[in-house]
């Protein structure tokens, strides 16, 4: 009886053994993929607990003590390794932890890519020089193509400046013939709008829609810019790109994902009513419903707000996945107006048409396709 009980334990101590002997090959991503299990086996649990690193959707990241002047780093522990964080002094960490919620929205909403630089700017000019001396530093380290001249920033290329002078946001994709490195920007300022208002989450997502329209072509641009750019002309269907489909898609993507996360309705419907009462006069008189006429020079505002009516109307007949997912699969290859074609049955023209004679209905009529 002594002899079976003491093999008993032996055996048990010799499981125990290989546990930790086979878990050491293995790296922390693949432990943290079974921490994503509802109940992970308590073996993993001890194994992530001794290696000391946390787990985010299966991505693993160590677990260190940060001082507040490193509160972007600690951020980056909950996001993609291609995906950073940089911020000028003057941004909380609240407004920091705002981005990463949002965009975290965003990606497992649509889907993630990268590498992305996320930059949010606050108010102080001398702060935003300082960024771009930073990112003009980071991109010689990190591309032997980038061109300190004319990809770093100048007085007629002002990268993060404008956006503590002028507020707002964008997205750039850098994407260039001589660059090995591709790689996005998503910009954040402290206004227009600030990060207390909701606003400040829907533009984000408004954002990061134009990132997932950007990751579905692959041209590069050539470095001279009287060469028309193929990438422009799959975006918008012009080589002079129009804001109607790449615009409105960010827009009303951007206000359905926002309402659908809050569980309000109302927002969607009544941001969309606020649109039409901008815009639609003049639509209808001064530009005289010529959509695709409309630019980011001429009528960029009635672009927007119309062109997120014609994304409901498409989407309200084709679906999401149609607008999504399969057209933007097909763009690469296709290019816009086939891809636009192949998905929704008709020419992006016809299909104008036939939403110019549906938004001049009454407006109680109209606002019936918004869910």
């Amino acid at each position: 009886m002594k002899k079976l009980l003491l093999l008993l334990l032996l055996s048990l101590g010799l499981t125990s053994i290989s546990y930790g002997g086979y878990l050491d090959d293995w790296p922390d991503d693949a432990l943290c993929g079974w921490m994503d299990n509802p109940s992970p086996p308590a073996h993993i649990v001890a194994e992530v607990k001794k290696r000391g690193i946390s787990c985010d959707s299966g991505v693993a990241s160590k677990k260190t003590k940060t001082s507040t002047k490193e509160k972007t780093q600690e951020s980056l522990s909950i996001l993609p390794k291609d995906v950073e964080i940089f911020s000028t002094p003057d941004i909380s960490q609240k407004t920091i932890e705002v981005v990463k919620e949002w965009y975290k929205i965003g990606a497992n909403a649509w889907g993630r890519y990268g590498p992305i630089e996320v930059y949010i700017v606050g108010n102080k000019k001398e702060d935003a020089i300082k960024l771009e001396k930073d990112f003009c530093n980071r991109h010689i380290q990190l591309d032997k193509g980038w061109n300190k001249k004319y990809d770093c920033a100048n007085e007629d290329h002002k990268i993060f400046t404008r956006y503590a002078e002028e507020g707002g946001a964008a997205v750039s994709t850098y994407r260039k013939a001589h660059l090995s490195y591709d790689f996005y920007t998503l910009t954040m300022s402290s206004s227009r709008p600030r990060p207390s208002e909701e606003d400040y989450k829907f533009v984000l997502l408004h954002e990061y829609f134009h990132i997932h329209q950007h990751a579905h072509i692959s041209d590069k641009c050539s470095d001279d810019r009287r060469i028309p750019c193929e990438r422009d002309k799959k975006s918008t269907g012009e080589y002079e790109k129009r804001p109607w489909f790449q615009e409105g898609g960010a827009e009303y993507r951007g206000h359905l994902l926002y309402s659908q996360n809050i569980n309000n309705n109302n927002f969607l419907k009544n941001a969309m009513i606020r649109k039409l009462e901008n815009s639609l006069s003049d639509y209808k008189q001064k530009y005289e419903m010529d959509l695709k006429g409309l630019t980011y020079k001429k009528g960029k505002n009635v672009a927007y707000d119309i062109g997120s009516w014609f994304i409901a109307y498409l989407i309200h007949h084709e679906g999401e996945e149609k607008h999504r997912v399969d057209f933007y699969n097909d763009l690469d290859e296709l290019g816009f107006e086939s891809s636009f074609n192949k998905n929704f049955g008709k020419s992006s023209d016809d299909y104008i048409k036939e939403f110019n004679e549906f938004i001049t209905q009454p407006q109680w009529k109209v606002i019936e396709i918004i869910p």
